[in-house]
């Protein structure tokens, strides 16, 4: 994919590393159009064979995303395309959750609304001091529609996602650790820095174990004991085939450090 500067998503490719940025600052609303580039972004990347982890980010600092165009809101109501919407952003935070790679949000400034839900639907979410959240919706007589609800409340529990979606006030990046909410804490300046170590790290890890262990934790921890020690067993036997095991076992036997091929 080409980036366009002037395209609500942008995509960059540096070697294992795909760079996904909102790019409408200084809010980087999540519109329409966005949403729907948003999605075709991550589809593309489930594709790219070369891609092994992905950083999601705004562009700017004042936000991650501020969440939906509210000036979006009269037409919905008009035409009552709600649950159109409300699917159409779940395609959008399933294409996220499914492009097959670990997503790491770097949020900088303000995600609210459905700018969080894109931060909640990544696998790790980084965020500066200054950072803030917030599920405000409910203060305009709605609650998150791009699968946030359901998402949130698989992250941080039942009644801490209740607190943040009915009262809709926003939390810093304090609190936001404290509940689970966001993965680390970083000061203002370094988060690029933080983000690309940890893309990094990521990224030399074995793809294929990697990978088995992003579907046991968020495939495998929607279904019952039973069916998650059965796909375990499977991810195991299918692990144990591949050149990278053979690769870290050969590696602990010579004293040196593993050079994985990812496959």
């Amino acid at each position: 994919m080409t980036p366009v500067v002037d395209a609500p998503v942008l995509l960059r490719v540096e070697g294992p590393v795909a760079t996904v940025v909102l790019n409408d600052p200084p809010l980087n609303l999540l519109g329409a159009r966005a949403k729907a580039d948003l999605t075709r972004v991550f589809e593309d990347i489930a594709g790219r064979t070369e891609v092994r982890v992905v950083v999601l980010r705004g562009a700017g600092s004042r936000a991650f995303s501020a969440g939906a165009d509210i000036r979006e809101f009269p037409e919905r109501i008009r035409t009552g395309s709600a649950r159109n919407v409300s699917r159409s952003g779940q395609r959008m935070t399933a294409a996220i959750r499914g492009c097959g790679r670990p997503v790491i949000a770097s949020i900088d400034g303000v995600a609210f609304g459905a700018g969080l839900e894109v931060a909640v639907a990544a696998d790790f979410r980084l965020a500066s001091h200054r950072a803030q959240f917030a599920f405000p919706e409910v203060t305009r007589g709605v609650f998150p529609g791009n699968g946030g609800s359901q998402l949130l409340t698989r992250l941080i529990g039942p009644s801490r996602a209740k607190r943040l979606m009915m009262f809709g006030a926003p939390i810093d990046s304090g609190e936001a650790f404290r509940i689970g909410l966001v993965d680390q804490v970083v000061p203002d300046g370094r988060l690029d820095e933080t983000v690309e170590r940890w893309a990094r790290e990521l990224a030399e890890r074995p793809a294929v174990a990697v990978g088995c262990v992003r579907d046991l934790v968020d495939r495998g921890g929607a279904t019952s004991l039973e069916e998650g020690l059965a796909m375990e067993a499977e991810l195991f036997a299918r692990v144990f085939a591949t050149d990278d095991v053979r690769e870290g076992v050969a590696a602990f036997f010579e004293r040196r450090p593993p050079s994985f091929g990812h496959r």
